[in-house]
């Protein structure tokens, strides 16, 4: 029961995660114009980097160190996020100078609404920490009522639109993170012995972190590049896509992060039943993110329409069913390799895929949002197969 329980509390805390995730960018779409919706969502994909660099330099070093012998406490936990604090700088500066006619005091929102998330995952990061999970479904919740409150209350001829929406989103994040984080002090000292000064964590963190920034370039990125130039229904469009054919890749995040712990104290002591237990894991994510493609193929032209907006009904949700897959093909990958402590091969293996993309993506055309379906399934279809690859030597390498 204890299991079931853990089990339950990550995937229903990632269900609320993904959902307010999805009902927020649904309801923006269709309340945003094409270029409002663009330039929210190239601040959107900002904040998905900055969770890319606390995922793998915080949560996930965590899921797979807190309970060995390299133990994470939370003194160490509230420090590695100075660095994710810092980060949101750069972001602000290049989204400032990108967004077009951004308005007023724009920066002042963005800072506003990165500051609620950063607070939001390092809640989150604690409660994973003390096997709570659930509880940290509140801020997400609020982040989803703040967006209902934005779309009755701003007028749609505000100027200040943009700005008054990402306040609506990062004050119930802050106030929410804040009412769950009262009465849970944080513990002295580490949850073992080891010493910080050389922790072997850190090389997981930044090898973990280079693989996915390549990916969020392969895709999230690709936004903030056609704000870039100044191509806002290019990024709104992509925006959508990537929307609807996340929820499978959330899923699976969940099931991951249930698993990791496990497979990486069973690769740590060298347990026969690491395969086996790998193996599912694959197939499970794999299978899903197939249903969920299947899904799209059927139904997913009707469903662009009717949860965005006629604005993007022209969208052909099937030359994207492949999306699914292959993100569950690059997440049990990565997952099986940081359970295995290799993670410098998928970073490798990430490369070499970036590599694919970018050569596909310079033949290509640029002037429509079909362009990037090639070089998207191209680097990370070549990224999974090299992954797969180096999991095969590996484990023969490790346990034959």
């Amino acid at each position: 029961m204890k299991k079931f329980s853990a089990l339950f509390q990550v995937i229903a805390e990632q269900a609320i995660f993904t959902l307010s995730f999805f009902c927020t960018q649904a309801l923006l779409a269709r309340y945003l114009s094409v270029a409002g919706f663009a330039s929210f969502s190239a601040v959107y994909s900002a904040v998905i980097l900055l969770n890319i660099i606390h995922g793998c330099t915080v949560m996930e070093p965590l899921l797979v160190f807190s309970k060995s012998d390299h133990g994470i406490s939370k003194p160490l936990l509230m420090q590695l996020h100075a660095p994710l604090a810092l980060a949101s700088i750069p972001v602000t500066i290049y989204l400032v100078a990108h967004i077009p006619n951004a308005p007023p005091h724009f920066v002042l929102a963005l800072v506003f609404a990165l500051t609620g998330f950063i607070v939001y995952w390092t809640v989150r990061s604690i409660a994973i920490l003390e096997n709570k999970s659930l509880k940290s479904a509140l801020p997400a919740l609020a982040q989803f009522a703040g967006v209902c409150l934005a779309i009755t209350l701003i007028p749609k001829d505000s100027p200040y639109q943009l700005n008054e929406v990402l306040i609506f989103l990062g004050l119930p994040l802050l106030l929410a993170s804040a009412l769950i984080s009262r009465g849970t002090p944080p513990k002295t000292g580490q949850v073992s012995g080891a010493s910080p000064e050389s922790p072997p964590w850190l090389s997981f963190g930044l090898n973990n972190t280079f693989s996915q920034i390549l990916v969020w370039a392969m895709t999230h990125g690709l936004v903030i590049f056609y704000m870039s130039r100044q191509q806002a229904d290019l990024a709104a469009n992509f925006r959508v896509v990537m929307t609807l054919v996340l929820p499978a890749q959330y899923l699976n995040i969940a099931i991951s992060n249930y698993q990791l712990p496990k497979l990486s104290r069973l690769a740590e002591e060298r347990s026969p039943q690491f395969s086996a237990m790998a193996r599912t894991f694959i197939l499970v994510t794999l299978g899903l993110s197939l249903l969920y493609s299947l899904l799209l193929w059927m139904a997913g032209g009707s469903l662009v329409g009717m949860l965005f907006g006629a604005k993007y009904a022209g969208l052909n949700m099937r030359d994207y069913i492949l999306f699914p897959f292959i993100f569950a093909a690059i997440q049990g990958g990565r997952t099986v390799l940081k359970a295995l402590r290799l993670t410098h091969y998928a970073s490798w293996a990430v490369a070499v895929g970036f590599l694919f993309f970018l050569l596909a993506f310079s033949l290509n055309g640029r002037g429509s949002i079909n362009s990037v379906l090639i070089p998207t399934v191209f680097g990370l279809g070549a990224a999974a197969v090299i992954m797969f690859y180096q999991i095969k030597k590996s484990l023969k390498a490790i346990y034959l």
